[in-house]
């Protein structure tokens, strides 16, 4: 029986193929933005209430590096459910974007104080316009990468889990409608890969 350390070894592979994955799929997200005119908005009294912190800009942008980690040393057959759930995921969720284009209502990166922060959100803002917030895939692909990491070090990677979900919030990249929506996309397509699973052991 392969022990804890032997389990957790660095996959080069893996981590390659989940950096891969992400570019792939943010170039093809920021290309669909520009293909569609926003006529949603899904903000609601509760986004209103949630205020704007800019230096969550970090915590929001560290979804990268925590799924490409996860993705590292995840066991083969997690990863392997992973990627296909995740899959599943942009899929399904290019569909809402395509019907219901919404446009997710920002503030005006002049009122930002800090001019770190000002400048990193306003090229990113350039670059990622107010479109396509439903569902958050930002947020699906966090609760699937989630998933990868089944053992003692589950409560702390769940924890910074829920940080990156939220600061789509508190970042205002998401409304909650957007995150309620990233959350079930998530668990329909995890679930879809565990049926498929069942089905071919039982084959």
């Amino acid at each position: 029986m392969l022990s804890f350390r032997d389990e957790r070894r660095l996959d080069i592979r893996q981590m390659l193929a989940a950096m891969f994955g992400m570019v792939a799929g943010l170039a093809i997200f920021l290309l669909l933005e520009r293909g569609v005119t926003p006529r949603y908005v899904f903000a609601t009294a509760i986004d209103a209430r949630i205020p704007f912190i800019a230096w969550s800009w970090a915590i929001y942008v560290g979804f990268f590096p925590f799924v490409i980690a996860l993705a590292a040393y995840a066991r083969p057959s997690a990863f392997a459910a992973f990627k296909e759930a995740a899959l599943i995921a942009f899929v399904l969720g290019v569909v809402p974007f395509l019907l219901f284009p919404e446009a997710v209502p920002r503030p005006d990166v002049a009122e930002i104080g800090n001019a770190f922060l000002r400048q990193r959100l306003a090229r990113m803002w350039q670059l990622d316009v107010a479109a396509n917030g439903f569902p958050s895939l930002h947020v699906a692909v966090t609760c699937l990468a989630c998933r990868m990491l089944a053992d003692r070090r589950r409560i702390a990677v769940t924890a910074i889990g829920l940080l990156i979900c939220a600061s789509t919030l508190t970042l205002k990249q998401h409304t909650v409608a957007d995150v309620l929506g990233g959350v079930a996309l998530a668990m329909a397509s995890a679930l879809w890969v565990e049926r498929r699973s069942l089905r071919r052991r039982l084959a």
